[in-house]
């Protein structure tokens, strides 16, 4: 899956009030939710296979047992006074048109500030970025003077 199916398939969850929603286990998911994690945008991780019922708990066992077309990581969204905290997640760099931006430009886009044709962030947002050292929030990335591509915003 894409990060463009990825940010699709959260936002149309939240949305529609999902509790979890099931992802493939590849490297570049985990990484995408862990940041969601640890930003507090996400309940939890989980992993399960898709007999796992979206309502009902993942069981990690169905993950050990299950074939490998099977297996599931499943992300719980947060809710707050039954209103998503993940009200949308949209992508910035596209296929067909990729942001990369350098340090300064990425401090200057965490400000607010448009850079490359891009809105700034607002508050409440957080940028997703794919650096040389991983992935890593705007915030994150300014701190450790690190530059990149933009992937997403989410807020």
């Amino acid at each position: 899956m894409l990060p463009h199916e990825l940010c699709a398939r959260l936002t149309n969850a939240s949305l529609a009030r999902h509790r979890y929603v099931p992802l493939s286990p590849t490297k570049q998911h985990l990484s995408i939710l862990s940041l969601l994690l640890s930003q507090g945008f996400i309940s939890s991780v989980s992993y399960g296979s898709t007999s796992t019922s979206p309502t009902t708990l993942p069981d990690p066992a169905s993950f050990v047992d299950a074939r490998v077309s099977e297996k599931r990581v499943w992300a719980e969204l947060k809710y707050r006074s039954e209103r998503p905290v993940l009200n949308k997640m949209s992508l910035v760099s596209h296929p067909s048109r990729r942001v990369f931006m350098d340090k300064d430009e990425v401090a200057r886009f965490v400000k607010g500030a448009r850079v490359k044709f891009v809105p700034g962030l607002v508050l409440g947002e957080i940028a997703m970025i794919h650096s040389r050292k991983g992935w890593v929030e705007g915030r994150e990335a300014v701190r450790r003077g690190l530059g990149g591509e933009v992937i997403a915003r989410v807020g």
